[in-house]
């Protein structure tokens, strides 16, 4: 009995990667709750931002609404970083929770650069793109640059366990 080599390894290759997808779904979903708790975190960001904006555009309250940008930007971070750290060895969300305070000051500095990011993106560059449209252009690559560094300290934090 001869097995065709073409047939056996196509057959082979797609139950791999059925098997591969079942197992991501089931490891991003296994601790939903970690995801779910990371949606309340969005959800409060997103309310969080437009308190902050209408506070930044009145100049008696500029620095409350920097300050609730920030708040914001922690929150979301610590959203990314609980989604992120569902695909680690701390999936769980009594082990994976501590670490939005445990990582304290990185997650700090990355609500900064949110708020900076998230300033530039969606009140500076709007009303540039009308008149100067390369001082857009730049302001959105640099907008998006910061902004990305935001993510990229949530999903570092949550694949790196912080110094006791």
């Amino acid at each position: 009995m001869l097995l065709d080599p073409v047939s056996t390894r196509r057959g082979f290759e797609e139950k791999m990667t059925e098997t591969m997808y079942r197992h991501a779904m089931s490891t991003a979903f296994k601790n939903w709750h970690s995801l779910a708790l990371a949606a309340v975190l969005y959800a409060v960001n997103v309310f969080l931002l437009s308190i902050g904006n209408d506070m930044i555009s009145k100049s008696t309250q500029s620095l409350e609404g920097w300050v609730i940008l920030v708040v914001s930007g922690y929150l979301f971070i610590g959203a990314v970083y609980l989604v992120s750290a569902t695909l680690t060895e701390n999936s769980t969300l009594s082990e994976s929770f501590p670490g939005v305070i445990d990582h304290f000051r990185t997650f700090i500095v990355g609500a900064i650069a949110y708020a900076i990011g998230y300033f530039l993106l969606f009140n500076v560059a709007p009303p540039l793109q009308t008149t100067q449209t390369l001082a857009a252009a730049v302001t959105l690559i640099v907008g998006g640059a910061i902004y990305l560094v935001a993510i990229l300290v949530a999903v570092a934090a949550a694949f790196v366990r912080p110094r006791k």
